[in-house]
């Protein structure tokens, strides 16, 4: 197995960072904006929306981890749990929220974008930064 060179791995960790701040930073602007719109409940829907897509982001990056890890060794229980408990909690939760609260469902799935937009930011600033190179 080939080693990820050092230069790359920094790349990599700032980037990973980066996106998550953008999360982070993202959610209480929006919800505001949500909220001076359409009132308290689509803030309040959207903030917990922005809230679990910043922890899918983060149980993304550790079933990164975990599966890059797995690479370099075989495979063990623990790491699948690490993988596909995340994802059922997840599941659990939305439905939790979509069947059973009074937030309105398309705030929570617009909080939930908010880990796409900070995807698609970094990779622009990814591109423009290739570009300027």
């Amino acid at each position: 197995m080939n080693e990820v060179p050092q230069a790359e791995r920094e790349l990599l960790a700032g980037a990973e960072r980066r996106v998550g701040r953008l999360i982070l930073g993202l959610i209480l602007p929006c919800a505001l904006a949500a909220g001076w719109q359409w009132g308290g409940g689509m803030a309040a829907a959207f903030a917990l929306g922005g809230v679990l897509a910043y922890i899918n982001y983060r149980w993304i990056v550790a079933v990164v981890d975990t599966l890059m890890k797995a690479q370099q060794s075989r495979v063990s229980r623990r790491a699948y749990a690490k993988i596909f408990l995340p994802l059922a909690l997840l599941a659990v939760a939305l439905y939790v929220i979509l069947t059973r609260s009074w937030l309105s469902v398309a705030g929570v799935f617009a909080g939930l974008s908010v880990l796409v937009v900070g995807v698609l930011v970094e990779l622009l600033y990814q591109i423009a930064r290739a570009a300027r190179e």
